[in-house]
């Protein structure tokens, strides 16, 4: 689903993955974002900048509104993790973000729904807004500037399926679908979780929700990478990668189900938004053997298959690369990259290494 409405930084994105072996979970990934005035769009991941960045936030506060130990504690300190790590610049938790993501999970788990959107005619029981935009500004975030809506949705052949470790297995999923990682990785300041089921509505469909709500102010706008920053994700030293893509809507690859031939780890990469990115080549390679693994071509905004478009697609400041088949289990993999940022050459040679899960 590409929504109009607003300029979203991610789009409406389906994905079904096996993700636990021991569960034998089915994981639905979806997301939207977007401005909320103007055209607005926001800025991906990176690799560690190679010069300081002001724009970026490297500090923000203990939250204070997360349980310890809890699925959204976990969720967000992994997400803030690995921004940081790239590049990206940490996120802010915020309350009035907490509670829209959590009135949307709850929202979708009452009314047996998967949607970005809310229809209050149809579906009035919890009902908060019809678009992210509305329900966080219901919420009490006000001075807009834009807005990202995303979330995994966890089913299992298990009757119940519990809560726990599934906010990180929320976060890792999305983080591997390049659709939802141009969102994850942009240049929003506040974030929102909630993990949330028919145990925290009392109705409902069965299943586990991670929903999360990324926003910024108008006032204070987006994080912005340096002019000279040629960001990726992962990067070096990022770890436990999920090493397959099993399904994405809209599907990285069109017309290939991906359930039956998944893809590798999608690598993204990303310049300062306003600047014009080129990949003019790019390779990856076991790390422990030199074996060669085989990429599709990089996706730009020039060859997007769902570009050019407002809502999701890859601007001209973003790409990514991915294998054409999953990588293996608990493997270090080096990606070599080479590319133009507005016309000035660069490279990036960082090491990786994958999880169990996929």
């Amino acid at each position: 689903m590409n929504t109009h409405f607003f300029n979203f930084g991610s789009p409406c994105i389906a994905t079904s993955a096996r993700l636990a072996p021991v569960l034998a979970l089915a994981a639905l990934l979806s997301a939207c974002g977007g401005g909320s005035d103007g055209n607005t769009t926001l800025p991906p991941p990176a690799a560690q900048p190679a010069s300081p960045n002001p724009s970026i936030v490297s500090t923000v506060a203990t939250p204070t509104n997360y349980p310890p130990n809890s699925e959204e504690l976990s969720a967000y300190q992994l997400l803030n993790a690995e921004r940081e790590r790239c590049g990206f610049g940490l996120l802010a938790s915020n309350i009035s973000l907490d509670r829209a993501a959590r009135a949307h999970a709850d929202y979708l788990i009452i009314n047996s729904l998967n949607s970005h959107l809310e229809d209050a005619n149809r579906f009035p029981e919890g009902f908060t807004g019809t678009d992210p935009a509305a329900r966080v500004r219901a919420q009490g975030y006000t001075d807009l500037g834009g807005v990202t809506d995303e979330f995994a949705f966890f089913t299992s052949s298990n009757a119940s399926l519990p809560k726990r470790g599934i906010g990180v297995l929320g976060i890792r999923a999305l983080l591997n679908a390049p659709y939802h990682l141009n969102g994850l990785m942009s240049g929003y300041r506040d974030v929102g979780v909630a993990v949330r089921s028919r145990d925290d509505t009392g109705k409902g469909q069965p299943g586990v929700f991670v929903q999360i709500n990324a926003a910024y102010t108008a006032s204070a706008g987006q994080q912005r990478l340096g002019s000279n920053d040629v960001q990726t994700y992962p990067c070096e030293g990022t770890g436990s990668v999920n090493p397959q893509l099993s399904n994405e809507t809209p599907n990285p690859v069109p017309g290939r189900d991906l359930r039956t031939k998944p893809l590798g780890s999608t690598v993204y990469i990303a310049v300062r938004e306003g600047n014009r990115l080129a990949i003019t080549s790019a390779a990856m390679f076991r790390a422990a053997t030199g074996e060669a693994v085989a990429l599709r071509a990089p996706i730009t905004s020039a060859n997007d298959p769902y570009g050019p478009c407002l809502t999701g697609c890859f601007g001209p400041h973003q790409a990514y690369v991915v294998p054409d088949a999953p990588l293996l289990s608990e493997t270090g993999y080096t990606v070599m990259l080479s590319g133009t940022n507005n016309g000035t050459s660069f490279s990036r040679n960082f090491t990786f290494s994958t999880g169990s899960g996929g």
